[in-house]
């Protein structure tokens, strides 16, 4: 996990100097450097004697922990064996190990007393250079331009990152204007496009190698700004400009409200611009375009077993919300800010079979009319909002690469404003009557996961929903509500996604299905047996969420010796050649069932590098590999002594569902239940109040997307009435 710190301190007994090469004198001390890793920025600390490396300690606390992490100690061992920088390596974590060398060799040049001087001359041309993205079927290429020394022009040629989502775009547009104007990889990543942001560093790095530079020698380091701006006299500030947050702003604005967004991602649109769209019941559009005007469904039906769901009618009055606004508000974002659904029912139902026309589904635009692996590409729709609703009054602005990161209180312990920090440094204060939090839950804070879900899961989606607006609703003496609801997850796959080509596509492919099949014995964690629990609430018994209910939201799929002798010359079952990988693809084809697959011990070895596959030889190596019982497992083996491969399957997670407690009026409520006046909360930051600690939140199909939707224009208007109350 990100919050925690790994440390790999190894102290050098001896030194034979006939075994070492001669090295240049250091000057004896501590030494410290950084380099962008595939997360964050990978730290080096590294201690030397006149003559030599003493002891080095990693910090790759960014890193994916079961990758980047799991390699660190291996990294000190090459590092203190080697002397120098000079090191192979750890196959499966290339972009940490290139981070981890590139800092140790700034590190040991501040001990040699080197200053930062003028670069190693790159030649005149465009070269190309490869990395790993966030795309799942390809690495990225990059083309870069150098003139007299410099980076005159980056263009990327090749990338799947697109495929995915719509924040590569985002990253290309930002980073490589910067990259090119600081002459310098050690820009930031453009937030919530970090791993998109990185393949792009890398692939630049990669280019400069092919130039005949040295890559390590730009990463030279960017001044913060120490300015200050103040902004006043706002009726209603919104923190998230996500699609509960651009909806807030849409309806305070339409109320005459001032109103200033704040994002702390480089684009607009969080993860709502990753859905296929919400529930709405109903809806006067939707009946009018597709249902030729009559309703679709019984909404009566629909909230009665929402309470049933949830087993308790606290907070009944924000369900009814939930269902009976759903259709409504959708008709006046559609009336008023330009939003378009290509249809409904176009999904089905994940509870009702006959609930079929609930879930509409948003209009792609036309350079994406086709769905990409998250839907229609749609954020152009809630920019076009974002239009309508800046025009509506000349003081009305927003700012993305604007992180909040405190509510500002008066004498009185009044809300009346946000403080903020921009990409650049600078620091912001924003006044304003009301604020409204809309920050998208807390899946991007390992600890908050891991405190009140019981572990960190896998992200598919942005990560900038750190907690943000949860904490300063709390700083405020706000409740929190169902923070144990658990995330939203419909996504499996193998735990740690290879995107490089240390696999092919199809081999890629063979992993996922083993991992992915039903058709094997399942084991959890902790060596119990694992099955299709079906514990999502639903009446579809093909459909479930059972792996959110496993230990650490993973379970392994099981094979022995003589399953995977098998494979190799009778190829996989029916079960496992039609397993679905579905928004996680990586591309491949699976063989046909029966068909030979020769080459199943290479992607076990691959598998294996990456902490997708355990090999042990035996239960008692199985059980330590596990860290659980080992009698406990032997029990669910029936005692079986052969060898094992052990493949993870994890679920992958867009979104908590937690947050604030709030009363109908989306007003933060204290512990007492008494509201706080001027304090909203909106999607993801409240979502809690619609769901239930310890089960899958309310699977309707587009109810997440549908109470951004509600809540807000609840909230929106809201804290316009409060402003013209004042």
């Amino acid at each position: 996990m990100k919050d925690k710190l790994y440390l790999f301190l190894a102290m050098v007994m001896v030194v034979s100097l006939c075994a070492v090469p001669a090295l240049a004198a250091y000057v004896p001390g501590s030494y410290t450097a950084q380099a962008a890793g595939y997360g964050d920025a990978v730290s080096v600390t590294v201690t030397v004697d006149e003559t030599g490396i003493a002891a080095v300690v990693l910090d790759v606390s960014g890193e994916t922990e079961a990758i980047g992490g799991a390699a660190a100690e291996a990294l000190v061992q090459q590092i203190l064996a080697a002397q120098s920088a000079e090191i192979d390596g750890v196959s499966g974590a290339t972009v940490t190990s290139n981070a981890v060398k590139r800092a140790l060799k700034e590190a040991l040049n501040q001990a040699k007393g080197i200053e930062e001087g003028e670069k190693q001359p790159v030649s005149d041309g465009t070269y190309t250079g490869s990395a790993v993205g966030f795309g799942l079927r390809g690495m990225m290429k990059a083309e870069v331009t150098f003139k007299d020394n410099a980076i005159a022009d980056i263009v990327i040629v090749e990338e799947t990152d697109s495929l995915t989502g719509e924040w590569f775009a985002n990253a290309e547009e930002l980073l490589i204007p910067r990259i090119i104007e600081n002459q310098s990889l050690a820009v930031d990543a453009i937030t919530g496009a970090t791993s998109s942001s990185n393949g792009i560093k890398n692939a630049v790095a990669a280019a400069i190698h092919e130039a005949g530079g040295d890559s390590n020698q730009w990463y030279t380091q960017i001044s913060k700004r120490d300015d200050k701006v103040v902004l006043e006299g706002y009726d209603v500030v919104v923190v998230g400009m996500g699609g509960s947050g651009i909806l807030s702003y849409c309806a305070a604005a339409d109320q005459g409200a001032s109103v200033f967004g704040i994002e702390a991602a480089g684009k607009i649109g969080g993860n709502s611009v990753c859905t296929y769209g919400p529930m709405a019941l109903n809806s006067q559009y939707l009946k009018d375009t597709f249902n030729e005007g009559e309703d679709y469904i019984n909404a009566d039906d629909v909230y009665n077993t929402w309470i049933e769901y949830v087993g308790s009618e606290d907070k009944a009055d924000i369900i009814y919300k939930a269902v009976h606004n759903s259709g409504t508000s959708l008709d006046y974002y559609v009336e008023n800010f330009g939003f378009e659904f290509e249809g409904m029912g176009l999904l089905g139902s994940f509870v009702v079979p006959e609930w079929t026309k609930l879930w509409c589904v948003f209009t792609g635009d036309d350079n994406n009319t086709s769905w990409n692996i998250l839907g229609p590409n749609k954020t152009y729709q809630f920019l076009r909002a974002l239009d309508i609703a800046k025009e509506m009054n000349e003081k009305n602005d927003y700012l993305t690469e604007l992180t909040a990161s405190t509510l500002i209180f008066d004498e009185e312990e009044n809300i009346i404003g946000v403080n903020a920090e921009y990409y650049d440094g600078t620091q912001y204060e924003i006044y304003g009557e009301s604020v409204i939090l809309a920050t998208g839950g807390f899946l991007g804070n390992d600890q908050m996961m891991t405190e009140y879900l019981g572990s960190v899961v896998n992200a598919m989606g942005v990560t900038v929903n750190d907690g943000t607006g949860i904490q300063m609703g709390k700083s405020a003496g706000g409740a929190t509500y169902m923070m144990k609801t658990l995330p939203m997850v419909h996504i499996s796959q193998v735990r740690n996604l290879i995107r490089n080509d240390d696999l092919t596509a199809d081999q890629k492919a063979i992993l996922s299905a083993l991992a992915l099949t039903m058709d094997q014995r399942m084991i959890t964690n902790q060596g119990t047996s694992w099955g299709n629990q079906n514990q999502s609430g639903t009446t579809d018994e093909a459909i479930t969420v059972d792996i959110l209910f496993a230990p650490d939201y993973m379970y392994y799929v099981l094979y022995t010796q003589e399953d995977i002798d098998g494979i190799r010359a009778n190829g996989l079952s029916a079960g496992q050649a039609s397993a679905n990988s579905m928004f996680l693809s990586q591309g491949g084809t699976l063989p046909e069932a029966g068909v030979a697959v020769a080459d199943i011990d290479e992607i076990l070895a691959v598998g294996q590098q990456y902490n997708n596959v355990i090999k042990a030889d035996g239960i008692a190596a199985l059980a330590q590999a596990l860290n659980c019982d080992e009698a406990a497992l032997s029990a669910t083996l029936d005692g079986v002594e052969t060898s094992y491969y052990a493949v993870a399957c994890t679920s992958y997670a867009y979104g908590t569902v937690g947050g604030l407690d709030v009363d109908a009026n989306m007003n933060v409520l204290r512990e007492d239940g008494t509201p706080i006046p001027n304090l909203f909360a909106v999607g993801q930051d409240s979502e809690g109040v619609c769901n239930v600690d310890g089960k899958a939140y309310t699977p309707w199909g587009g109810q997440a997307q549908s109470w951004t939707f509600v809540s807000g224009q609840i909230a929106g208007e809201q804290a316009a009435q409060l402003t013209r109350e004042e």
